[in-house]
């Protein structure tokens, strides 16, 4: 039997349509990333690394994580993607200042 979710898991859609969630990492400052990496039975220092390196999840969690979150697949690739290249921009003004 599974255990009911976390009432956090409810707060991220309303934020995603309110603008305040635009990049995958937004979803965890509502919700801690300890819960959605039990959820997802993953440990917390694998999650993390994850979390840094988005493009290392498999399609199967992260579908996973917007089924808990109540987002569509098309909504989680989009901060997934926006959360890439949130990352390539800084990695660009990176190599434009050296």
């Amino acid at each position: 039997m599974m255990q009911p979710r976390d009432p956090r898991y409810e707060l991220i859609k309303p934020m995603l349509k309110e603008g305040k969630i635009t990049t995958f990492q937004d979803i965890f400052k509502y919700i801690k990333k300890s819960v959605v990496a039990a959820d997802l039975g993953k440990k917390v220092n694998r999650f993390t690394r994850l979390m840094e390196h988005v493009e290392d999840f498999v399609v199967k969690d992260l579908l996973l994580i917007g089924r808990f979150c109540n987002l569509t697949a098309a909504e989680m690739f989009k901060l997934v993607e926006m959360e890439i290249e949130k990352k390539k921009n800084k990695t660009e003004k990176k190599d434009t200042l050296s």
